[in-house]
């Protein structure tokens, strides 16, 4: 049905329907602005909330990295400077942050610092051992924790690698004893050193070639530590082999001076060696290559599990400690021999894992 109006009388009043439709539209419109910016404004806080934590977390990774060049006594330095690993893959995974955050004015300094911590760790993973050349010389050193190791182990790892001169350190006359029942009294033709009980400074070398003492280093204020660190010659049928055996003082809280002061001792007896002499340093350092003060001791000296391309080699701690192996202070040392292969064994009673290494003569 049409509705009619008379002329002059008023249709139907649209005018306030429109109105409101304005009016709600309008407001609809200032809902929706003040949600976009609501939504600009929480993006920005958490876009500056991204930054502020890579950046943060970048200064402290590439601050602990940068410690490796501090030659320091302070023991926090001393300690931090062993977590190079861990920052190595923390500024990985914070470059993958920075990528899946779309952080990218903060990308190039992200990679910058993984670029230099790749680099620094670069050399421990590639090899320079020669697996086909001819062994001539096994040695193998063993921190046997004052004596508490598993010598039936020891010996089992000894027999599997033909090992011909063990390094025992923390020697004591009960593992001695216990060794030799493990049969190292068969195996090994001679022994020279010092066996101490109830103590960490002894040492004593085990060998089935011929050894002649030049030291038995004894006194700590040439060796820069209380440890026994005997010096000897090994006569091997093509050659003879100048044998260190290293213990310096761990850095631990209120000795890091004196762990640094046997770390010189033993660098300024490397560097009253002859040119040419054959010469093999192992034990347990007490330091990696991240301290400078073992850098500097190892320079000239081929590291056997870097030169055979390991990488992240970790001979402590284990047994006895909440955390696991992080750190390799365990070292065979080397110049003038070819490293055919080395490893590195764990066995129970002890908080190191043994460090070996294979070695070819020079033919003279």
């Amino acid at each position: 049905m049409i509705v009619q109006t008379a002329p002059g009388e008023a249709g139907p009043d649209r005018t306030g329907d429109t109105g409101d439709s304005e009016v709600d539209d309008s407001l609809r419109d200032e809902d929706a602005a003040a949600d976009t910016a609501l939504v600009a404004r929480r993006r920005r806080r958490l876009h500056r909330l991204a930054d502020v934590t890579i950046g943060l977390a970048l200064a402290v990774l590439a601050g602990v990295g940068a410690l490796r060049w501090l030659d320091s006594t302070a023991y926090v330095v001393v300690v931090l400077q062993t977590a190079s690993p861990f920052v190595a893959v923390g500024l990985g995974l914070l470059c993958v942050a920075t990528l899946l955050l779309r952080r990218w004015w903060l990308l190039l300094p992200v990679v910058v610092a993984l670029a230099v911590a790749a680099t620094v760790a670069a050399p421990a993973f590639r090899a320079s051992s020669q697996p086909k050349a001819d062994r001539d010389l096994t040695v193998m050193s063993a921190n046997v924790w004052s004596g508490r190791a598993n010598a039936n182990q020891l010996m089992d790892a000894v027999r599997y690698h033909a090992v011909d001169v063990l390094v025992v350190v923390e020697a004591t006359p009960a593992m001695l004893r216990r060794l030799d029942a493990a049969g190292a009294g068969d195996y090994f033709m001679v022994r020279e050193g010092i066996a101490r009980a109830d103590t960490f400074t002894g040492t004593m070398v085990l060998s089935r070639y011929p050894l002649s003492v030049r030291s038995l280093g004894t006194d700590p204020a040439v060796e820069g530590t209380p440890s026994v660190q005997p010096e000897l010659d090994i006569t091997v049928p093509n050659g003879s082999v100048r044998l260190k055996v290293a213990h310096p003082t761990a850095p631990l809280r209120g000795d890091t001076d004196e762990w640094r002061a046997g770390l010189r001792s033993l660098q300024t007896w490397k560097q009253r060696l002859d040119g040419d002499e054959l010469v093999v340093m192992a034990g347990d350092f007490n330091a990696g290559f991240d301290h400078p003060g073992f850098r500097d001791l190892a320079s000239g000296l081929a590291d056997a599990q870097r030169s055979d391309g390991q990488g992240w080699v970790r001979t402590w701690p284990f047994a006895g400690n909440r955390l696991p192996p992080f750190v390799q202070i365990d070292h065979v040392l080397a110049r003038g021999l070819t490293l055919v292969s080395a490893g590195q064994v764990a066995f129970n009673g002890t908080d190191h894992a043994a460090v070996w290494a294979s070695y070819s003569l020079p033919t003279r």
